[in-house]
């Protein structure tokens, strides 16, 4: 607060000069038709010393300009610390209180400084807004994908223009400034954890280094490296930053060890072995790097979604259910493999299926079933799965599918699991109409929900707790459903359709890190799209991406 108030005297400092208002506009004027750097800030500034009638905004109120001034250096707009000219701003200010400029120059100076503060307004405004990724690219290299890995990479991107101008000149009139960027922040709870984690993690002292070993440490263990494990813990506050260390593994190095596991998606077996040393020896700037990562992301979304809706974060395996700001449920989802990325984008639920049959999508027969089938003359019986031509229902051999396997042409038949309980959809999907055949449903082989990373389908989501899913939809069901009548319909072995007289939103995110229960959470850049992000930034891109062999230490 101390602080807050000097900066407030210091640049009220500098709006009780001489020089009168009309010899700082004459300069204004002149830097505006002659001076102005050409760029696509410049019609914005324009329009704004239009409106004011090319008349000084800022270096006559110094409420106004103490207000930019603390929101350019705020990390909650400026979380990258950019510079936005903030050395130049200060210099000035200092020429200025020590009496450094003539008295013929001041006018040219004060206008000068005017320039730069709206410049840097609206410099934070865009970052703010729009950000400094190159979203264009990320698409461009998402798209290369298929040619360099045959990935079909998709990420539907909403990207933002600049607010309206008419908005930006009514902040700077009321002298709202705070106020008008608080406005623009994305994800804004989101957005807040994420910034607030990123302080706490540019404060942390630098992580000790922790020697590997192939002894497995465990419970009741003693040995010196545990007083650096528990040090490293410490920092991030997974060890109680008030307990005396010494090299016992202890009932607190184990909760604490947990933890950590817990949170970056390691095997949770509460000993720590080489790859939990791996782990713990990255260091902070890795953390920091994907904050702001995860932070540059919030830009692509609005301020907050729908009052009720469904998010499913797609590197965390989650699926959470939202009514009112409140988490309804939460449940664990199967999700693309990495050679078959689950896209990202929205849609709304719009009905259900009980007893769902699976039309085969042609490029799953291809790349799939028709290889199954060569191998396992039986498989299509064994699977409940039908043939047809048209709409008749026809037998066919793997000798006449062998030539469609690696052929651009559609294979000319459909192939249609039928319902039972060996599925692959298991006996419910919930639909939500898209251009990818995505959706989300239960499924007949359950063990591939309990893997620690849960990539193993080929784009839709497989759900941890379908029918707790189901059941809370129901609610919005067009006819009237109980248990009851879920089970006779089950029962039936056929496919029924439940109509919804609400739409459900459901937004597919990838968030690598993100705060929840108190706890910051790192996960596994799955797909690689926060390797794109980084080397996409204006200024400091790369024009292609590699994709790497090797992402992950383990995925057991």
């Amino acid at each position: 607060m101390k602080k807050i108030f000097i900066i407030f005297i210091f640049i009220a400092k500098y709006t009780l000069f001489a020089t009168t208002i009309d010899d700082i506009s004459l300069h204004l004027k002149n830097s505006l038709d002659n001076k102005l750097k050409k760029n696509s800030n410049t019609p914005i500034i324009r329009k704004i010393y239009k409106n004011f009638n090319e008349k000084p905004i800022w270096v006559q109120d110094s409420t106004k300009m103490s207000s930019l001034i603390q929101s350019l250096k705020n990390p909650i707009y400026n979380y990258k610390n950019k510079a936005f000219d903030q050395k130049n701003i200060k210099k000035l200010l200092y020429y200025l209180d020590n009496n450094n400029i003539s008295e013929e120059k001041k006018a040219m100076v004060y206008a000068r400084l005017d320039l730069l503060l709206t410049n840097s307004y609206i410099r934070l405004i865009k970052f703010i807004s729009i950000g400094d990724i190159d979203w264009k690219l990320v698409q461009k290299k998402l798209r290369s994908l298929k040619n360099t890995n045959d990935i079909s990479a998709i990420w539907e991107m909403k990207i933002k223009n600049m607010p309206k101008t008419s908005h930006i000149i009514s902040s700077i009139k009321t002298g709202d400034i705070k106020p008008y960027l608080n406005s623009l922040i994305p994800m804004e709870k989101r957005y807040r954890q994420l910034v607030n984690l990123l302080i706490r993690y540019r404060k942390m002292e630098k992580f000790p280094k922790i020697s590997y070993t192939n002894r497995v440490l465990k419970l009741g263990d003693r040995d010196n490296r545990i007083i650096s494990i528990k040090r490293r813990l410490q920092i991030t506050g997974d060890y109680p930053k008030n307990r005396k260390i010494d090299n016992k593994f202890d009932d607190l190095l184990q909760k604490a060890t947990l933890t950590y596991q817990k949170r970056y998606l390691l095997k949770t077996t509460g000993t720590i072995d080489k790859t939990m040393t791996y782990y713990l020896n990255q260091p902070v700037q890795k953390n920091i790097k994907s904050i702001i990562t995860n932070l540059d992301k919030t830009k692509l979304y609005p301020k907050q979604f729908e009052n009720e809706y469904i998010e499913v974060n797609i590197p965390d395996f989650n699926l959470r259910y939202y009514r009112d700001n409140k988490l309804i449920t939460k449940m664990g989802v199967v999700v693309g493999r990495v050679d078959r990325p689950t896209p990202l984008f929205e849609s709304s639920i719009k009905y259900m299926v009980v007893n769902p049959t699976w039309t085969i999508p042609d490029n799953l027969i291809k790349r799939d079933l028709i290889h199954v089938f060569h191998n396992n003359p039986n498989y299509l019986i064994d699977n409940n799965i039908h043939v047809f031509k048209g709409n008749k229902e026809v037998n066919i051999t793997s000798d006449i599918l062998l030539p469609y396997e690696h052929s651009k042409e559609k294979v000319p038949y459909r192939f249609v699991q039928y319902s039972g309980d060996n599925n692959a959809l298991g006996r419910v999907k919930f639909m939500f109409p898209n251009r990818y055949a995505v959706y989300l449903h239960d499924t007949d082989n359950k063990s591939l929900l309990t893997r620690r990373y849960k990539i193993y389908s080929s784009g839709c989501m497989r759900v941890d707790k379908p029918f707790e899913l189901l059941y809370i939809l129901l609610k919005y069901a067009k006819k009237n459903y109980d248990r009851y009548d879920i089970e006779n319909i089950i029962a039936t072995n056929k496919p029924t359709t439940i109509r919804l007289k609400k739409y459900i939103p459901i937004h597919i995110l990838y968030f690598t890190v993100y705060e929840e229960d108190g706890l910051a959470y790192f996960k596994n850049d799955i797909y690689m799209y926060d390797k794109i992000i980084q080397e996409s930034t204006i200024g400091k891109s790369k024009p292609t991406f590699h994709m790497p062999k090797n992402r992950f230490i383990t995925t057991n």
